[in-house]
């Protein structure tokens, strides 16, 4: 099976589905073994650089040594680093590689003549027309295609000695248009002969500014535009434009990789067809014939799509809002396939991302939930990721967190199945890559543009439950610093406020016997006064660390002073209490021993046992606990004596 990876970025929030679909045209055509892997950005349109990083960071997910071919259009891409990151990395894997509608060194490429089609519209205008003055409403300057236009018309009014030209750059969108008109019109409040715009959505922006002051086409000026849009046939007035097939790029494309796989060597350059087709807006006539019927009902047909989407959208929407934990969020998703008309679905996400919601909050683990938004890449993605979701696949059923490791794209995404397509969109906090989605034959999604929508809720959704599960996450660690001791990680005595009285009355309530063993570190105060304060401390954390050791699992550890410990616990019975006791002397001299303390360790204790039939306090059992380790404690001084 051949593997194309097709690397493109969507013109504003529009996916350009052209390209894959032409490509899918020929393999079916042809039934050769090929399935395509598409791996699209949305950076263009947002004005934030940390998300167009975000965005960008989708191109770093494919070795291209994987693949057999590579197809490129970045010409929508206003970063020159990406761009040239992406064309040296296809360079550097040896993979032939084809650009559409641009031209790089090392590349085939394919499109229509921009050249030639912008200057067959200037000769229209200029021979057939008589047309002497112009405005020339363009889009970017670093746009490849719009700067070939952009060339064959300065050629022309050069050839031409055409003098009376005024230009306007920004976008190809309708508010170039409109701005453009506002802007030229301002400065010489009158219209030229003609208007030539670089495409339709500009043409339109134009006419609609021109409408305002009573101008119109083709009776005060003569305007064109470009790419056969569905509004240049169904505009009034029909826009002079330039037309051609777009999937043609993608069939041309796919058809020189068979004849490279071959052993073909096509010429460098292919031209695909472009048709001028002069319309009202410059007072000519077409013969082709325009049903607006038909442009109605595909129209009706869309909007009846769009409505059930939206419906489905919202209702991902508001389940997305109510989840709890990653993996809820993960399990809803699947409920949306039927609308997303796809085959299969796969979330793969960052190991970082699953379980902050399920790790008990200590201390050391707090520091990390703080930090741990800093541990997601930036540019490229972990080796090894987690597949958090495979929904709709044969392979996969549903699959949720710890359960699979992925590295890599393969063997995960292979297929036996010729003419399928993978499409790989970016998951991201701005430039914090947290993972990639990927959608198996998700065609209804690219020809319908839903995918924009689709991913702003899935990232919106994760981001928000994910800051939301750490902000928690960080409250339940602070709320840990200020009921526990700081050198030992025992509760202390806010801990014991919030939490003995509880236990007490838990065990009172269930009729259990409840022991209170009250411990106390001897010679502290000798330990910090001939060895220092280190080993007195690290008398204090040895003793604390070993009384968990002797406490249940249900039992409370409290370090209430300086060398003053309690342990509130279930009470088996007296004999368990002293066995417990006697192990943690024994401990204590091991340890002594063991880390040659100039000191054997030892600590005073004593205890009492709850009887969970009679109303004694627990600050009285306490206290009672605290007086028999005094005596105890001053026995063991006179001993030593």
């Amino acid at each position: 099976m051949k593997k194309v990876a097709v690397v493109m970025e969507s013109w504003m929030r529009y996916f350009t589905y052209a390209w894959p679909s032409g490509m899918l045209d020929r393999i079916k055509e042809t039934d050769e073994d090929v399935s395509l892997y598409i791996f699209n950005s949305s950076a263009n349109w947002s004005s934030d650089e940390k998300y167009n990083k975000g965005e960008y960071n989708i191109f770093n997910l494919p070795d291209f040594k994987d693949f057999d071919g590579v197809v490129i259009d970045l010409n929508n891409t206003l970063d020159d680093d990406v761009r040239r990151d992406v064309l040296q990395k296809v360079r550097d894997s040896g993979v032939p590689g084809i650009v559409i509608n641009n031209r790089y060194d090392g590349f085939y490429s394919v499109g229509i003549d921009n050249y030639a089609a912008m200057k067959s519209i200037m000769e229209h205008l200029y021979e057939h027309h008589n047309s002497k003055s112009f405005w020339f409403v363009l889009g970017p300057k670093d746009n490849f295609e719009s700067v070939e236009r952009e060339r064959a018309i300065r050629d022309y009014i050069s050839e031409k000695n055409i003098t009376d030209c005024s230009f306007y750059y920004d976008d190809f969108d309708y508010n170039t248009g409109a701005f453009g008109f506002t802007t030229l019109y301002g400065k010489y409040k009158m219209m030229p002969d003609a208007v030539v715009c670089a495409n339709d959505n500009i043409a339109v922006g134009v006419l609609a500014e021109a409408e305002k002051l009573g101008l119109s086409a083709p009776k005060d000026f003569l305007i064109t535009g470009f790419d056969d849009l569905d509004k240049s046939r169904y505009y009034t007035p029909r826009i002079s434009t330039m037309s051609y097939i777009r999937e043609d790029a993608g069939y041309a494309s796919m058809d020189m990789l068979l004849e490279i796989w071959k052993g073909g060597k096509p010429e460098s350059y292919r031209h695909t067809k472009a048709t001028p087709i002069f319309w009202e807006s410059c007072g000519c006539e077409s013969d082709i014939e325009v049903d607006p019927r038909q442009q109605m009902k595909g129209s009706i047909l869309w909007n009846v799509e769009q409505e059930y989407f939206e419906g489905c959208k919202l209702a991902l929407d508001s389940r997305l809002a109510h989840v709890n934990t990653i993996e809820e969020m993960i399990a809803c998703i699947p409920e949306s396939i039927p609308a997303f008309r796809c085959d299969a679905m796969y979330q793969i996400v960052d190991k970082n991302l699953i379980g902050l919601d399920k790790v008990e909050a200590d201390i050391d683990k707090a520091a990390l939930a703080s930090q741990i938004d800093e541990h997601f890449l930036t540019n490229g993605y972990p080796d090894d990721m987690m597949l958090a979701l495979a929904y709709g696949d044969e392979r996969a059923g549903e699959v949720v967190g710890e359960s699979r490791i992925v590295n890599g794209l393969f063997p995960l995404f292979d297929t036996e199945e010729k003419g399928q397509n993978f499409l790989f969109l970016p998951l991201h906090f701005r430039d914090k890559c947290i993972g990639y989605f990927a959608i198996k034959n998700a065609i209804y999604l690219m020809e319908q543009q839903f995918l924009f929508a689709i991913m702003n809720s899935l990232t919106s959704g994760m981001e928000q439950l994910f800051y939301r599960s750490k902000l928690a996450y960080l409250n339940s660690a602070l709320s840990a610093l200020y009921n526990h001791d700081s050198m030992t990680g025992l509760y202390n005595r806010l801990g014991y406020t919030e939490y003995a009285e509880k236990f007490y009355e838990r065990l009172h309530k269930n009729k259990e016997a409840m022991a209170v063993i009250y411990i106390d570190l001897d010679r502290l105060k000798f330990l910090n006064d001939n060895y220092g304060h280190e080993i007195g401390d690290y008398a204090i954390k040895t003793v604390a660390r070993l009384m968990m050791t002797i406490a249940t699992d249900e039992g409370l550890c409290f370090r209430l002073g300086g060398d003053e410990f309690l342990i509130l616990d279930k009470c088996i019975s007296k004999e368990d209490i002293e066995e417990r006791l006697s192990s943690l002397d024994k401990r204590l001299e091991d340890v002594s021993k063991r880390d040659k303390l100039p000191i054997t360790l030892t600590a005073s204790a004593g205890y009492v046992v709850g009887d969970p039939e009679d109303d004694t306090t627990l600050d009285l059992l306490v206290h009672t606990a605290d007086d028999i380790m005094y005596k105890n404690k001053t026995a063991r001084k006179m001993n030593r004596e």
